[in-house]
């Protein structure tokens, strides 16, 4: 049933089945806490690939103090994964890796098939295509500029934090106006507006972008070998004009090769180094994500910076305390 798809596709489906199989463990986990119960599984710590502001205020605290904050370890490592993988192969995460982006794929299919999905025009485009670095602004200038290092640790260490995995497992399991807004966001945006979520509110592919602009990896144009059939532009679910530029460096390009595997000629477009470079295949790609998805949950464990360091007493404490009507209002601040 899988020989028809694509490697991109395979990537994407694969990661989709481990962040499912990581979300329903998840789950097992923290509904006993919920309830004031010991939990019978232990807590996966790759669910903390979904805290990337703990894992940039992490950072931040690890260069310096020269120390692992023990709450969230994983979601540091997958952090600097994530944006390793910028610094590679463009934003090669979101085109083969983010379920967020898939999802956003599947509904972009569905609006073009139902005639829903369009382009927004180009004086629209460019304004909007902004806000997501704005977002991403606001919280590098409040995380790296304005909070010292000591405060970084006292929220790292403080409930908020501690209990941020809950928190965001109960803001999908119990659904507020707010999940159903940003569920609308990720999925209704992309049915009717050309990758609507990614391409203009997406804060993290607005840093996968901005790291990916020194990738050296791109998308090369041979121009002895393109005939400017256009076929390649008109494929970029970017919308890239690739049949115009010798080099890909935009910040929108994912890496998809959707413009590669659409160039009739041979040799006229490639992923590589420079115009003659090796080119690399979708499968190199795939192979280059799960091989550093691996090193990094391997690096984690062998180092003791993968799980976290809290007990399940202090989780449990944390979690009353987060449910506790007296303190709800505050506590959520």
């Amino acid at each position: 049933m899988f020989k028809h798809l694509t490697p991109r596709r395979l990537c994407q489906l694969l990661f989709l089945l481990i962040t499912l199989f990581i979300g329903g463990h998840f789950a097992l986990w923290a509904t006993p806490l919920l309830q004031g119960l010991s939990p019978t599984v232990t807590r996966p710590p790759a669910v903390d690939a979904f805290l990337p502001l703990s894992g940039l205020m992490n950072l931040k605290y690890t260069v310096g103090t020269g120390t692992i904050h023990g709450a969230h370890p994983a979601a540091l490592l997958l952090f600097m994964a994530i944006c390793a993988s910028a610094l590679i192969v463009k934003k090669g995460f979101c085109s083969f890796v983010c379920p967020v982006g898939f999802a956003g794929e599947i509904m972009g299919h569905l609006g073009r098939r139902l005639h829903l999905a369009r382009p927004l025009p180009r004086i629209l485009d460019i304004p909007l295509r902004g806000v997501k670095y704005l977002l991403l602004g606001f919280f590098l200038w409040n995380i790296l500029l304005k909070m010292p290092v000591p405060a970084i640790g006292r929220f790292l260490s403080g409930g908020y934090n501690l209990t941020a995995d809950i928190r965001m497992f109960l803001f999908f399991s119990t659904p507020s106006t707010g999940t159903l807004v940003t569920i609308g966001c990720l999925l209704g945006l992309p049915l009717f507006i050309k990758n609507g979520w990614c391409r203009y509110l997406c804060p993290y592919g607005a840093l996968l972008g901005a790291l990916s602009l020194l990738a050296p990896l791109k998308v090369h144009r041979n121009e002895d070998a393109c005939t400017q059939c256009g076929l390649c532009t008109r494929a970029c679910p970017s919308s890239i004009c690739v049949d115009k530029k010798t080099t890909i460096i935009s910040d929108e390009c994912t890496g998809c090769l959707t413009c590669v595997a659409a160039c009739p000629t041979p040799e006229a477009l490639r992923l590589s180094t420079s115009a003659h470079g090796t080119p690399w295949s979708p499968k190199a790609v795939v192979i280059l994500m799960i091989l550093l998805f691996v090193l990094t949950t391997s690096a984690g464990r062998l180092s003791g910076n993968w799980q976290s360091t809290l007990s399940e007493k202090r989780i449990l404490m944390e979690v009353m305390k987060m449910k506790s009507p007296e303190r709800g209002s505050h506590h959520n601040l």
